[in-house]
């Protein structure tokens, strides 16, 4: 199930959104595994790759996770943008004229970070999460922690995702 959470990070030199996050289970001669969230993040230039450790916040009560196959690459991106620009005075044919306006063509490229990593939930968590009001998890990249709010709309339809052994709510 696709469902991406608010990211924000604690420094505000940083940033962070989440994007392409995944809840799933996955079914193995008959016996379904414990939920697993996928979780990409795009950032800026400066993080660096998600560390092992991570936490999940049920409610209050914060349990630790392992974060398992991480990666990290970056992704560069060249953008041109119109500018309009005024070139010197125009010929003109009597008066009135003046400068003339015209456009040129700026261009930029801009890097970012692409973090990704799983967390594997235990049965335990999955049963706090049915009764849970809130929902939250913490990240780490170097000594920058990651939060990943999970607003009460998205909290519900985690609920019934699990309620429902991993079929996608309708």
């Amino acid at each position: 199930m696709d469902m991406d959470h608010e990211a924000k990070v604690d420094n505000p030199n940083k940033t962070a959104y989440a994007y392409g996050g995944q809840y799933a289970k996955e079914i193995k001669n008959g016996v379904i595994s414990q939920i697993v969230l996928i979780i990409r993040l795009q950032g800026s230039e400066t993080l660096a790759s998600l560390g092992p450790e991570a936490y999940i916040k049920i409610d209050r009560k914060s349990t630790k996770l392992l974060l398992s196959d991480s990666n990290y690459s970056a992704n560069q991106v060249t953008v041109r943008t119109q500018v309009p620009t005024v070139r010197g005075p125009g010929i003109g044919f009597g008066y009135g004229y003046g400068a003339v306006p015209m456009t040129g063509t700026r261009t930029s490229t801009l890097t970012s970070n692409i973090l990704s990593g799983r967390l594997i939930f235990t049965k335990e968590m999955e049963n706090d999460i049915l009764s849970a009001k809130s929902l939250q998890y913490r990240l780490y990249s170097a000594n920058d922690a990651i939060d990943l709010f999970v607003s009460d709309s998205q909290l519900e339809i985690i609920q019934k995702f699990i309620k429902n052994r991993g079929e996608v709510p309708k």
